[in-house]
């Protein structure tokens, strides 16, 4: 990087110096070769620049680079400046050799103008940058090839050098092994062509867009302008691909009438019945000089408001709102501490008689334990553990010891999430799983949750999973089926899981696997899994029309059939989740998806509205581990157990107790003697 910059100063001091030796030469001097050859010089210096400060940019680290002072002393647009100066003064000399002094025909008077005029200084145009999008290939091609590719003033290698300098993205990588030289012009065109002059897909492109236009809810001047802006674009973009669509203009009427709001629709209407016959079809002219007139009052007519609305604010004085907030604090029945009565452990050592009595007398709720309602009304779904019937658990006159209903008690984190949870993994390293619960109630939306492809290292090669992302869950687990496919190795554990309506399962395994991202090889990170039989239901729960969002095209999708239901291989959780997010957001126009980049590609989640049918499947994705809990529970389990055993022995049974501890002992390595 050294060596570069010094050549790139070196450069710089050459077109300087050059610049004022030329201000220096005697008139005599300066003659029609000895211009043509100090522009030529001047010329390959400039390209000589121009690359090293592409290798710059694209080589060099940018944080040091901004440090140098070829950065902070603006090397190169100094360079530009003398670099221009010097050659309009080159050619501005050189014009004067051009001129013809003697009467001549009218050819050469036609030539004559011809070469004056490719010495005439046209402003700087900046061709836009091509990133490999098929819709912008057809405008691109059009202005390079009318500035440069035609331009026979320039050398083949110095439109190379352009052609590269247009290029970023896709179409910069696929043209970047080639080396800048006057024979590969023609190949580097040749392949740019052969690739993105796909006219099928450009037209199929610009259909989609025509077509996926937004509709337009409420009457807005800004959502007119887009809508012709946009038409007009897809039109024209037709046209260059030598589409015909001069006889499209009912066609185009129809779908851009359907995305008009109700008001301007009906305006519309009224429009075409009083300027025109039955017998006459209204052409597209009209209807876009009817859409500009109407964008036109609209934009007068909010303008004419909001100076209504300033002046009213302006003479109106401002009110002062207050708001009144009520916080309700809860506090415990029987101790007055920050927690309900359910979860009271004072109240829990009570025996079961003492606390039927105190519910009783304090008009508690029999089945939830709350204050302000009896079990008439509780509309909590939560039941006895032991017995199934609508009273607490801890009420139960029979049945479970204290401390195991202590114990189900503190694994519950609430009477809701009891309705609604999802599974838990029980052991000090496994958490709960996430699983799919089912509402019979009518819901009319769908959740897509966040979904990946990714390689999994096997024995014999690299496998794609289906991974779905859960920022909810502290662990990561796999399925049974994906552990044999791919012959990871497995550690032994002993999980037990217990779900909705107390069934159990375990899991007896976790594996070690190492994830490589599709679109970011040198991405690769090893996760600990936890092996269960199914993770989830398919994903997602009906199939979602892509096209809802055509921004996504533009995408690298770390799914790219998100959209279909497939099943679900690996579950990231939050420790993984975290080191794949990059910065970079997206929402849909309509604010229901959002795109979030990461390593694995854009991953997709958010809220769909489903208008085709009805959704019954509710994925609950909520993870969390309390094995210290568990743990707690169970000493307090073991210790309770010891206090209440009483042990009781007949005659016989205590003479034969007392005669084993007087003539038995241990010696010090724990052996009995007598």
């Amino acid at each position: 990087m050294e060596a570069l910059l010094d050549f790139q100063m070196e450069l710089y001091e050459r077109i300087i110096k050059a610049q004022t030796n030329f201000k220096k030469s005697p008139k005599e001097r300066i003659t029609k070769q000895h211009l043509e050859g100090r522009l030529e010089l001047i010329e390959q210096m400039w390209f000589e620049f121009l690359s090293g400060h592409k290798e710059l940019k694209r080589g060099s680290d940018k944080k040091i680079l901004l440090e140098t002072d070829y950065v902070k002393e603006d090397i190169y647009d100094k360079a530009e400046e003398c670099y221009l100066n010097y050659k309009c003064d080159l050619k501005t000399s050189l014009d004067k050799f051009n001129i013809v002094t003697a009467p001549c025909t009218s050819d050469s008077n036609a030539q004559s103008n011809v070469k004056s005029s490719s010495h005439i200084k046209l402003p700087k145009i900046n061709i836009p940058n091509f990133s490999g999008k098929y819709h912008e290939w057809t405008a691109f091609r059009d202005l390079y090839t009318a500035l440069v590719h035609s331009n026979q003033d320039l050398s083949k290698v110095q439109k190379l050098h352009y052609l590269k300098s247009y290029l970023t993205g896709e179409a910069e990588q696929y043209l970047r092994h080639i080396p800048i030289a006057n024979e590969n012009y023609d190949r580097c065109w040749k392949l740019l062509e052969d690739r993105y002059n796909n006219k099928k897909y450009i037209c199929h492109l610009t259909l989609k867009r025509l077509l996926s236009q937004r509709n337009i809810i409420n009457e807005s001047a800004s959502s007119l302008k887009d809508l012709i802006d946009t038409t007009n674009d897809c039109l024209a973009s037709l046209t260059n691909i030598g589409v015909d669509v001069g006889s499209w203009d009912v066609m185009i009427i129809h779908i851009l009438t359907l995305k008009l709001d109700p008001e301007t629709k009906r305006q519309w209407e009224f429009h075409v019945s009083n300027n025109s016959s039955a017998d006459e079809l209204p052409t597209y002219a009209n209807f876009k000089e009817f859409l500009t007139n109407r964008y036109r009052a609209l934009e007068f007519l909010d303008s004419g408001s909001n100076s209504v609305k300033k002046s009213q604010t302006q003479s109106n004085p401002p009110v002062n709102k207050m708001n009144a907030l009520h916080v309700t604090h809860v506090k415990c029945l029987y101790c007055s501490e920050a927690h309900t009565l359910a979860f009271c452990k004072q109240f829990a050592k009570e025996t079961v008689d003492a606390r039927r009595d105190f519910v009783k007398n304090n008009n508690a709720c029999f089945n939830c334990l709350g204050s302000n309602h009896s079990a008439k009304f509780c509309r909590t779904n939560v039941r006895c553990r032991v017995c199934k019937r609508k009273h607490h658990s801890l009420l139960h006159p029979s049945g479970k010891a204290i401390s195991e209903i202590t114990e189900d008690r503190e694994q519950d984190i609430s009477e809701e999430a009891v309705a609604s949870t999802s599974k838990q993994v029980v052991d000090s390293k496994v958490p709960e799983s996430s699983v799919s619960c089912f509402s019979s109630g009518r819901v009319n939306n769908q959740a897509l949750l966040a979904t990946a492809l990714v390689r999994v290292k096997s024995k014999t090669s690299n496998d794609t999973v289906r991974a779905l992302l859960d920022q909810g869950s502290q662990c990561s687990f796999i399925t049974e089926c994906t552990v044999q496919r791919l012959g990871l190795r497995r550690t032994p554990i002993l999980g037990q899981l217990s779900g909705l309506g107390e069934h159990e399962s375990t899991s007896k395994a976790m594996v070690t696997m190492e994830i490589q991202s599709r679109v970011d090889s040198n991405f690769k990170i090893k996760v600990e899994a936890y092996v269960l039989k199914t993770i989830t239901a398919p994903l997602p729960t009906y199939k979602i029309d892509p096209s809802r969002w055509i921004e996504l095209e533009d995408l690298v999708l770390a799914d790219p059939e998100y959209h279909t239901p497939s099943g679900i291989d690996v579950l990231l959780g939050v420790g993984i989740y975290n080191q794949i997010l990059l910065e970079g957001l997206k929402r849909s126009p309509e604010g229901e998806l959002l795109a979030q980049a990461t390593s694995l590609g854009w991953i997709l989640s958010g809220q769909i509205i489903m208008t085709e049918q009805p959704v019954h499947k509710i994925n609950v994705l909520h993870c969390c581990s309390n094995g210290n809990n568990l743990l707690k529970g169970f000493w307090e389990l073991e210790t309770e157990s010891e206090i209440k055993k009483e042990k009781k022995f007949t005659d016989e049974e205590k003479r034969c107790e007392e005669i084993f501890n007087e003539t038995t002992a241990r010696d010090d390595e724990g052996s009995f003697i007598y």
